[in-house]
């Protein structure tokens, strides 16, 4: 898309360059009798000053766009993974109870900011992705209130291997800690679960998207395109 807006503004430029020279023209070497400029004249200042406007637009909105869609990247347990998050989005890789990695929308209209959690812990011996199947869910209905699982779907994780994609809504209260009087937020979320590491050394690791269901529509561009980084395909 910011291609096709270069060519455009690119083809305006040239447009308006010829127009923008005679209006220089003119206002360099102004007439020595004071005599008004003819209609033409005033004709081409005018095209030449829209002209400047619509590249000024064109500009300011592929600037802002670009800034939007800009993204970083982060290369997570010791290169098991990496993870695509907006470049605006406040990140944190120094977490507790085995989040290695978060990132939240600063600028999320909610109260409950999007956000993105990458967790990671040693698999258990004897555990596979059946056993998490069930085990991951219950553990989120212990952390979580009023959790409920909405589907879980077996997909193809990052490794190329099968992951678990498991759909979830439950209730969070964003401003119960500061004091505030606001409302509890139904969440809406989803926890990509997998297995990634070497035969004797694996882990579990589990990427997790979550927003406000009422804001989902502006968070899913995000979430796709981390999941769409991460090769995460439906069989």
């Amino acid at each position: 898309m910011s291609s096709n807006v270069g060519s455009i503004v690119d083809s305006i430029v040239d447009t308006v360059r010829p127009m923008l020279e005679s209006a220089w023209e003119t206002m360099r070497n102004p007439s020595v009798t004071n005599v008004p400029p003819s209609a033409e004249d005033q004709r081409r200042t005018d095209l030449a000053t829209i002209g400047v406007i619509v590249v000024a637009i064109l500009l300011g909105w592929m600037i802002g766009n670009g800034a939007m869609n800009a993204v970083d990247e982060y290369d997570l347990a010791d290169g098991l993974l990496s993870v695509v998050v907006p470049e605006r989005w406040i990140t944190n890789v120094d977490g507790e109870d085995g989040v290695i990695f978060s990132a939240v929308d600063p600028a999320s209209a909610s109260t409950f900011d999007s956000r993105v959690e990458v967790i990671a812990r040693p698999l258990k011996e004897g555990e596979d992705l059946t056993m998490l199947n069930v085990s991951w869910p219950l553990r989120r209905g212990q952390e979580l209130e009023r959790f409920r699982t909405l589907s879980s779907e077996v997909v193809t994780g990052p490794t190329g291997e099968d992951a678990l994609l498991i759909t979830y809504a439950y209730v969070a209260d964003p401003t119960r800690e500061s004091g505030a009087l606001g409302l509890p937020v139904v969440v809406s979320g989803q926890d990509l679960v997998f297995l990634a590491g070497e035969a004797d050394a694996q882990q579990v690791v589990v990427v997790s998207t979550a927003a406000d269901a009422a804001e989902m529509e502006s968070a899913e561009e995000t979430f796709a395109a981390l999941f769409d980084h991460l090769g995460v395909r439906a069989e």
